[in-house]
């Protein structure tokens, strides 16, 4: 029997929102999906930048042993000065927010961090600090595996401080070991350190400078002589030194927007 007509009604607008539903599921994964795909060109790209701050910062640790130091602290923000693409940032408000992302869009960074559920906002600022913070867990895992002495974190800041067995330390206890693993990049810091020569002597003082001889009490050349009185101090439009170099970490607060813009 043919079915009444108000129920034929219902069945025809039940499938089509069913078969609706459908392609807004179908497209809601879709969309997810390319957003995934985005935010793995960040993860390729921070992985990059994160092997470029090691070596940089095993380059650090080599001429602090040249220089006949068994410790050094480096500043994780300083090092990534040097990477090439890195992002950069701009000073707003006191806030530091990122002004150029390299080799990939904000988005790509956003869905990498925050998820791909929902679209990135074009133009929505982005701490810088939150950047580097996303970084700093995988640069601290790949210094700690260098097989320093110590390793480290210094709270507050970017700074990353390492130590490492002086020559005579290390010739004692049978090589550079940690843990009773070897490390390649903590043997080269140690070999460097064994191979440096011994710091020069001061160079002497210079010898006194001869004191002219006085004027006659009284004469213009005496009163030529006397130092000029110095204006009192002032900037005068020069620009000031900037009070800090670095950005500050999530536990710092910014001092003024005089800092100036990190160069590209």
């Amino acid at each position: 029997s043919s079915l009444d007509p108000p129920v034929q009604f219902r069945l025809v607008v039940a499938m089509s929102f069913a078969q609706g539903l459908s392609q807004r599921v179908a497209a809601k994964r879709q969309e997810i999906s390319e957003r995934e795909r985005e935010g793995a060109k960040w993860l390729a790209v921070e992985e990059k930048h994160v092997e470029a701050a090691v070596d940089l910062f095993k380059q650090r640790c080599v001429r602090a042993a040249q220089n006949l130091q068994c410790q050094t602290s480096v500043s994780f923000e300083v090092l990534t000065r040097d990477i090439p693409n890195f992002p950069t940032y701009r000073v707003k408000n006191s806030t530091y927010l990122v002004d150029s992302w390299g080799e990939v869009e904000a988005a790509s960074w956003f869905y990498a961090k925050r998820g791909a559920a929902e679209p990135y906002s074009e133009g929505a600022p982005i701490q810088f600090a939150e950047v580097l913070e996303g970084l700093m867990p995988k640069f601290l895992e790949k210094v700690s595996a260098l097989g320093f002495l110590t390793c480290g974190r210094e709270p507050g800041t970017w700074k990353v401080k390492v130590s490492w067995r002086s020559p005579d330390e290390a010739q004692h206890n049978g090589g550079s070991k940690r843990n009773g693993s070897s490390s390649a990049a903590f043997a080269a810091v140690s070999a460097a350190a064994a191979a440096a020569p011994p710091p020069p002597p001061p160079p002497p003082p210079p010898p006194p400078a001869p004191m002219p001889s006085a004027p006659p009490e009284g004469s213009t050349d005496q009163q030529a002589s006397l130092p000029a009185k110095r204006p009192p101090r002032s900037y005068d439009g020069a620009s000031p030194s900037p009070s800090r170099t670095e950005v500050p970490s999530g536990t710092e607060v910014p001092t003024s927007d005089d800092e100036t813009r990190r160069a590209a």
